[in-house]
């Protein structure tokens, strides 16, 4: 039981860090709205994640980006 804890925390902390890298990509092209911002720091799917991550680091604008991942 502890092991899955341990293995679920770690899950969350690699989402976290997904999302943050995310982040950080959007705001070099601007102002991330409060509502995308939201919805990427909420989002736990690391799968997900990757795709999004992927998605930002080719975005030309933050528009761009919500297209990609809709």
């Amino acid at each position: 039981a502890l092991e899955e804890i341990m293995k679920d925390e770690l899950e969350a902390k690699k989402a976290e860090g997904k999302a943050e890298d995310i982040s950080v990509l959007l705001k070099d092209l601007g102002e991330v709205p409060e509502k995308l911002q939201k919805d990427i720091m909420g989002q736990s799917n690391t799968e997900v994640l990757n795709r999004w991550l992927k998605c930002a680091a080719r975005a030309e604008t933050i528009q761009d980006f919500e297209q990609k991942i809709k």
